[in-house]
């Protein structure tokens, strides 16, 4: 299979826009991504083809094997005879390690090869908290040269460009957006009761910070301070290896949700109270995004662009990453609360009616007007 194209409507523009990455049925910021934009057709106002890139039975992430390059070549194939002149081949990749920006690069020479314009769209805030050095920065921009626009979706990651020697000019700030109507009026999947949960939404991973989240949940519940912990997450890019090592360190009363089916998201925010993402690194995480949609204040670690999203004690608290007392501190104060967390939360969901979903696929579709010299 080539690739899925959405159903065709009225009014389309010129060119398609054929989306290339890792899509559902994985969890993360990348297949949420992709399906926005399937889901954004009209918005986008033309034809948009997903080329799925998520493998069966899922992948060595990030590693140099024989089956990824095997796996890499055929994805290029995938995009040499799905793209054709005059669309947009708009790849999304999180370029680190540097066996994964290699890999973008090789799909973005394949959409060239069919005379299509290439966007190289930036995830992920691994680039910019651990900078390739050396041969790898040198990898890293040759990979990054196929691109007619790279597009960060961070300030952060937008820096980490411009250290490789991307030219500002080459480049488009897309910061995230969410569907705010979506998690504000979703109906919780249970009601909430008389003890106050905290929710974890993620990979399965250390670098996410979940033992962090663990090891304060237990100094929490060690003080007297009452609380349920939800973690919700599925098998990391790291493989299930890293999934086991997390399971085995959370607290034994933890309420494993698994990988929650993005239509039911929505739902399991709105039965929570507190929402922490205590990572080692993000770039502008979307699941901070739905967590202020649906009202909840946000616990999270200041890494990428979260200072810029949560303003530290009035719509959430932003501590250091892997700075576990700073943490329980933080989570602490917002559990014993009720009225704090219904201020905090209150003026989240106003922070994000102001990083609207439909803000990011305007700018987006402005961006493929201007590639394609649309007037």
């Amino acid at each position: 299979m080539t690739g899925r194209r959405s159903g065709r409507r009225s009014g389309r523009g010129p060119g398609r826009v054929v989306v290339v990455g890792r899509g559902e049925p994985e969890r993360g910021g990348i297949p949420s991504y992709l399906a926005m934009m399937v889901r954004a057709e009209e918005g986008l106002g033309r034809t948009v083809v997903l080329v799925n890139l998520s493998p069966p039975g899922g992948s060595e992430g990030g590693t140099t094997s024989w089956a990824n390059l095997r796996r890499t070549l055929g994805d290029a194939w995938r995009v040499l005879t799905t793209a054709r002149r005059g669309d947009v081949v708009h790849v999304h990749s999180a370029l680190a390690p540097t066996v994964t920006a290699l890999r973008a690069g090789s799909l973005l020479v394949a959409g060239r090869l069919r005379g299509a314009v290439t966007v190289l769209h930036a995830h992920g805030g691994r680039l910019a908290q651990q900078p390739p050095q050396g041969r790898s920065r040198r990898l890293t921009a040759l990979a990054l040269r196929p691109a007619a626009v790279v597009v960060p979706v961070a300030e952060v990651v937008r820096e980490a460009l411009v250290a490789l020697g991307v030219p500002p000019a080459r480049m488009r700030l897309v910061t995230n957006g969410v569907d705010v109507a979506r998690f504000a009026d979703a109906t919780p999947r249970e009601p909430r009761g008389d003890v106050p949960r905290v929710l974890f939404v993620g990979g399965l991973t250390t670098r996410k910070g979940v033992l962090d989240l663990a090891e304060a949940s237990r100094t929490l519940h060690a003080e007297g301070v009452a609380h349920e912990l939800w973690v919700a997450g599925g098998v990391p890019d790291e493989g299930d290896g890293a999934r086991e090592d997390v399971l085995a360190g959370l607290p034994e009363e933890t309420r494993l949700l698994g990988a929650v089916p993005p239509e039911e998201i929505a739902e399991v925010y709105a039965s929570c109270d507190v929402f922490c993402l205590p990572s080692w690194w993000e770039a502008m995480p979307l699941t901070v995004l739905e967590a202020q949609a649906a009202g909840l204040p946000v616990v999270a670690t200041a890494v990428g662009d979260v200072p810029l999203m949560v303003a530290d004690g009035d719509d959430g608290r932003v501590v250091a990453a892997r700075d576990v007392p700073a943490l329980t501190a933080a989570l602490g104060a917002l559990l014993a609360d009720p009225d704090l967390r219904g201020r905090m939360g209150r003026r989240a969901q106003d922070s994000a009616r102001g990083r609207d979903q439909r803000d990011t696929i305007r700018s987006l579709a402005s961006l493929f007007d201007e590639l394609l010299d649309v007037p």
